[in-house]
């Protein structure tokens, strides 16, 4: 019986021992896996059962899993009827898909594009359950992530927009420009503070950022706040020209138009004020040359592009409508042709 008696200074007790480890550690990590696999599909299985009873819902499952359509074949199906606007047809074929599919990879991409399509169907809280179910699935899913980050936006969750940022900035993406941009809003929407309150917030957070100084501005507007030399003398005056142009020059500390050749440009041009010749901004410039001419009859009209995905809107946004990207707009100006009021005297 010595031959099954081994000294813990044998070789060979140390070559039983390393694949006594091994064959532990390799059985521990298969229970694990299979323990998240079958966790996702249970998620994911929870998910279909709550969702998928809609009418028309048998036909595309017919088509896609009997007949074998490529998944392919099937996104771009999907996406086609999105395209249209018709999300019932696009979320069935996506809940169509992921009955069939066992990929992981499959299931997390299709449960984002479901998501997506919820959130553009105006279902946000069902869109972000589906977009929390695939990121059990796949942590690091920064589609997800964003929608989710634009989901809370439209909801006034700006912590958890945060909370969700932080994530992201645990990958390495740069999302100190949005930080700031939910600090601001967690700021102007707490009932809990009165309005001079919101404004030395702000001040706290950053003058310096863009998007800080165009929300005080127009929240300073709206409550008929006193617009402080201090306040505005570093402020990018270029970013803010469209609310300029609709604010009176007496609005503004006269030593601030002194200080700045850009006010001084934009109040002349609107026949306020007679202290600028000429200007480096094409449409000001005209538009200093008529009123010197006294001319009144042009105006200026602004757009908004998104630096990010070159759609233009008639409307300034901090989010991009098309693209979600925040700051990424950039003010367009084009000389009009003024339209006076009925009944003005002007």
């Amino acid at each position: 019986m010595d031959i099954f008696s081994f000294n813990y200074r044998d070789p060979i007790y140390g070559v039983i021992l390393l694949v006594a480890i091994v064959v532990i550690v390799s059985f521990f990590s298969y229970s694990w896996g299979f323990f998240k696999t079958r966790e996702e599909e249970s998620s994911v299985n929870k998910f279909l059962k709550k969702f998928h009873q809609y009418a028309g819902f048998t036909e595309y499952k017919e088509i896609i899993q009997k007949k074998q359509l490529p998944i392919e074949s099937s996104v771009l199906m999907a996406l086609t009827f999105e395209k249209g606007g018709e999300y019932q047809k696009a979320i069935e074929i996506y809940q169509a898909i992921l009955e069939g599919a066992k990929d992981k990879i499959v299931r997390k991409d299709i449960l984002t594009l479901l998501g997506k399509t919820y959130y553009k169907a105006g279902f946000l809280e069902r869109s972000r359950e589906i977009l929390l179910t695939a990121l059990k699935i796949y942590p690091r899913n920064e589609d997800a992530l964003t929608y989710l980050i634009v989901i809370y936006d439209n909801l006034r969750e700006y912590n958890k927009a945060l909370d969700v940022l932080e994530t992201l900035e645990a990958f390495g993406v740069d999302v100190e420009e949005k930080k700031l941009y939910f600090k601001t809003l967690g700021v102007l929407n707490d009932k809990s503070l009165k309005e001079e309150k919101k404004l030395h917030k702000l001040r706290e957070i950053g003058l310096d950022n863009k998007i800080v100084q165009r929300k005080l501005f127009e929240f300073s507007k709206m409550h008929n706040l006193p617009l402080s030399y201090e306040t505005l003398k570093d402020f990018d005056f270029d970013n803010i020209i469209d609310l300029l142009w609709e604010t009176r020059y007496d609005k503004l500390d006269e030593k601030l138009i002194d200080e700045h050749p850009l006010l001084a440009e934009i109040y002349t041009a609107k026949g306020e004020l007679k202290l600028a010749q000429k200007s480096d901004h094409f449409i000001l410039n005209i538009l200093i040359k008529l009123v010197q001419a006294e001319d009144r009859s042009a105006d200026i009209s602004f757009d908004y592009t998104c630096n990010n995905c070159k759609n233009t809107f008639p409307l300034y946004f901090y989010r991009c409508p098309q693209c979600q990207h925040i700051g990424s707009a950039l003010i367009g100006t084009k000389l009009t042709k003024r339209e006076y009021e009925k009944d003005s005297l002007v």
